[in-house]
């Protein structure tokens, strides 16, 4: 558990960013502050508050099912049910704070513990270190941009010489990335002239995998968007529920079968995993536009920012 708590210290600390700080509001902003001081102060609290915060993971909808059902045990068996399987598949937690550091910080920041940790900081020095860590994440974004954009295994909609490109890296799994799913599909039925691209993540869930192997196989097929809002609807994703959402949109199960073992598939979700990883991808959905990170979730901010740069 040590190991785990530990990682978990370092990746919270990768969400609020080198030097960020906690305010009373529950918020947090890049402001400067010695990243030691603030890494002790959250490896501390996990420490002496592990259970209550592996509860709140445990308890969140976009964990998967295994660790979900957990919930419908008491409150007594819980936290040992959650130790003892964590203990075993460790790589199941910390996949899951890498990709979902920022909810994890989240959870740390409305914490009673941190509320009142404000440390100020000089303004200037908190521009700067703000603007810097933005400069220097877009950079990484533009110096792989081709690389995203005419990436042959990822799914896309759109035209390839679209003025506007607009990417999304996400878990089938992931609740926020459920919630997105409609925006994103009117967005393509509103932005014909607008090129979307989609890389399917796949560490939240054990069927993830299934899912993101079987949209590009879709894909392939001429069926993406349409396999991609049935998935995305699906209350408890699963294998044989996916299956059922390939059979409604007239695809052969064991064509997409055969497919999804081709190398070209194994290979690219493996490559898209890893190129998140290389970006900093630390939680989905995430949104790049044009080379930029946007944090804007709905219908009308993403309109507005596709519009402004039409």
């Amino acid at each position: 558990m040590n190991k785990i708590v530990s990682a978990l210290a370092v990746v919270a600390l990768g969400a609020l960013g080198a030097g960020a700080v906690i305010y009373a509001n529950g918020q947090t902003k890049n402001t400067f502050m010695d990243e030691q001081q603030l890494h002790q102060q959250i490896e501390k609290y996990i420490s002496n508050n592990s259970h209550q915060i592996l509860e709140v993971i445990a308890k969140d909808d976009s964990f998967g099912a295994t660790i979900k059902n957990f919930t419908m045990v008491s409150d007594e068996e819980l936290g040992a049910k959650i130790n003892d399987y964590l203990a075993n598949n460790p790589a199941l937690l910390d996949d899951y704070i890498r990709h979902n550091a920022n909810a994890v910080a989240e959870i740390l920041a409305g914490t009673d513990v941190f509320k009142n940790k404000s440390v100020a900081g000089d303004d200037k020095e908190s521009k700067e270190t703000e603007e810097k860590a933005e400069e220097d994440s877009n950079k990484i974004y533009l110096d792989h941009w081709d690389e995203m954009k005419n990436n042959e295994i990822s799914p896309s909609v759109g035209p390839k010489d679209a003025k506007v490109t607009v990417i999304e890296f996400f878990d089938f799994a992931c609740g926020h990335c459920k919630a997105l799913a409609p925006v994103m599909s009117q967005l393509m039925k509103d932005n014909p002239d607008v090129r979307f691209v989609f890389n399917p993540l796949f560490f939240i869930s054990e069927h993830s995998p299934y899912a993101a192997k079987v949209s590009i196989a879709a894909a392939k097929k001429g069926k993406f968007k349409e396999v991609f809002n049935g998935i995305m609807t699906l209350p408890n994703m699963n294998e044989e529920e996916i299956n059922k959402i390939l059979v409604d949109e007239g695809l052969n199960i064991d064509e997409i079968q055969k497919m999804i073992e081709e190398k070209s598939i194994r290979r690219g979700v493996q490559d898209i995993d890893a190129l998140s990883q290389v970006l900093g991808i630390n939680g989905v959905p995430a949104i790049l536009i044009n080379g930029e990170n946007f944090g804007g979730r709905s219908l009308q901010d993403l309109q507005n920012k596709i519009n402004s740069l039409k």
